[in-house]
């Protein structure tokens, strides 16, 4: 039971996740350390949210890899569906990059960098279970569709986050104001140029990224298995 749960998490790229969640804070010390003083301690926060979705997603693989039925993945699905745009959303924190005193402008891009990247990962991380769960219940071209509709619900939600300021827990604290909101995006989405910019761009690159890291994972395990 042990070793076949190291082994999935291995395969889930939990090892890796935690290498880059280490050096992200390790350099964020280092620009503390640097400046005297805190400074970008939200990307801890964001950081930190981009990992509830692949932590949703293992429990969800482990448990359906232990025969549970869909009835029991459907809660786990919903939050990880409300959830996994915030993974992506780092990626626009480069909003924040500018030249600061006393720490040179290239520390900084590395940082933001960083932690983009590894909110991209621990996305298609995340992305890669349901993808696979998906395959095995319905099957690949559904799965498949599966995958292209996330990449346009991620993009919506990062609109929502970035520019509407609306977090995954409003559909629970602020239900009736966020639905609203929707409903008026939904009905006159061409009111809101960034709304559509935003959500087309983010699906775009979401969905790419999914398929070059799935292309190059089944490459890899083709290869181990001819090796």
């Amino acid at each position: 039971m042990r070793h076949s749960s190291l082994r999935f998490l291995h395969r889930h790229g939990l090892l890796p996740a935690l290498l880059s969640t280490a050096v992200c804070v390790g350099m964020l010390k280092a620009r503390f350390e640097w400046l005297q003083r805190p400074g970008f301690l939200w990307l801890l926060w964001n950081l930190f949210l981009a990992w509830v979705p692949y932590g949703l997603a293992l429990v969800a693989g482990f448990l359906h890899e232990r025969g549970a039925r869909w009835w029991a993945l459907a809660p786990l699905a919903v939050a990880w569906l409300l959830a996994f745009p915030n993974a992506p959303y780092l990626l626009t924190d480069f909003i924040h990059l500018r030249i600061r005193p006393g720490i040179p402008w290239w520390f900084d891009v590395a940082l933001l960098g960083l932690f983009a990247a590894t909110g991209w990962m621990l996305g298609l991380l995340s992305l890669e279970v349901w993808k696979r769960l998906l395959e095995e219940r319905v099957g690949r071209t559904a799965a498949w569709a599966g995958v292209a509709l996330v990449s346009v619900l991620s993009g919506y939600g990062i609109y929502l986050g970035r520019v509407e300021r609306w977090n995954s827990w409003d559909v629970l604290t602020e239900p009736r104001p966020l639905l609203s909101a929707i409903g008026a995006h939904l009905h006159e989405p061409w009111e809101k140029p960034e709304l559509l910019g935003i959500t087309a761009l983010f699906t775009v690159l979401v969905l790419l990224s999914y398929y070059a890291f799935e292309h190059l994972r089944r490459w890899r395990r083709s290869e181990d298995a001819q090796a």
